[in-house]
């Protein structure tokens, strides 16, 4: 492929991607239903599961599974799951092997969408405002217990933060012990949180009677990562605030920032001092194939870029700190 079709495929694709729900290109592999007003859930086409873990998020245009890390847009899914190239996912999607969205319904699933993002950043603002710096609560205790020495970056706080938000109804979670990390932007404005939730005691993470998860964010990840440096021209990346926390240790002169997650390793948006790139990724499947999506995605936007790994037997950074192997 020419480097001219490829500029042009990559200019066609956002429109391709617009064009269609997600929804309706994963359901030839897999069930939804629907869960809340925007997500749906099914079990994942990638990999053996008996409770569903995959979300596809319409408004969004995006699908990640919990149980495998799996992740990406319409693009990725036809790429993935059917086997095509990206000249053809976006071939396919540019015609009209699936129903398109009219007009009046993309007009108002923007304005929709854009009120609920303003809202979920307002939330994480109110949330992050709450917090306190983390010194001498138990989200040190925590880090403490995670094998991390060094004092914790201002970008990471602590609070009593619900586990449970209804947008619609205002209906709020009973307030739970967290560590609350901020988001930022590619210009460095708050959008986010991820929240670790913690035991009562702070030396382990929250763990659910129904199987809840002990990570939750709120507001926009998209783009954004969890600061532990400034913008400086070469940026460690990883995806697990623990990984992130042990990395800032173990190079106390990298600036390290820290993905929202596997499908968010290649979705950082740098400002303009980045020039250079290290991806710490995770051992196993999942992690590797996030570092070399990341890779290629960078490289692509013309920055240096670099791969890093644990030692063989250790899943991550912190478990390798520890000594906790596979």
């Amino acid at each position: 492929m020419s480097e001219e079709i490829y500029q042009a495929l990559v200019t066609a694709a956002p429109a391709a991607r617009e064009r269609h729900l997600l929804s309706s290109v994963v359901a030839r592999h897999t069930d939804l239903k629907r869960r809340g007003q925007r997500e749906m859930v099914g079990l994942c086409p990638f990999h053996q599961e008996k409770s569903p873990s995959f979300e596809v998020n319409d408004d969004k245009g995006t699908y990640h599974c919990h149980g495998c890390g799996a992740g990406g847009d319409a693009i990725t899914f036809l790429m993935r799951a059917e086997g095509h190239t990206f000249r053809q996912a976006v071939e396919i999607l540019s015609g009209d092997t699936f129903a398109t969205i009219s007009e009046e319904d993309r007009a108002k699933r923007k304005a929709d969408d854009e009120a609920a993002q303003r809202a979920r950043i307002s939330l994480a603002r109110t949330i992050w405002s709450r917090s306190i710096p983390v010194r001498g609560t138990l989200g040190e205790t925590y880090a403490r217990a995670r094998g991390i020495t060094i004092d914790l970056p201002p970008s990471i706080r602590f609070g009593s933060v619900p586990r449970f938000f209804n947008m619609e109804t205002g209906e709020v979670g009973r307030e739970h012990p967290a560590v609350v990390c901020a988001l930022q932007d590619v210009t460095g404005a708050i959008t986010g949180v991820q929240n670790i939730y913690l035991r009562a005691d702070g030396a382990g993470k929250y763990e659910s009677p129904t199987g809840g998860r002990a990570k939750l964010t709120f507001g926009v990840m998209v783009g954004s990562a969890i600061r532990l440096g400034p913008a400086t021209d070469h940026v460690i990346t990883c995806e697990g605030p623990e990984d992130g926390w042990t990395l800032l240790q173990e190079m106390p002169d990298r600036s390290v920032w820290i993905a929202c997650g596997t499908s968010q390793l290649s979705r950082i948006q740098f400002p303009a001092e980045v020039s250079r790139v290290t991806i710490a990724g995770d051992n196993g499947e999942a992690g590797r194939r996030a570092a070399e999506e990341a890779t290629a995605e960078y490289l692509r936007q013309g920055l240096a870029t670099s791969e890093i790994f644990p030692d063989a037997g250790f899943k991550d950074w912190n478990d390798q700190l520890r000594g906790a192997r596979i």
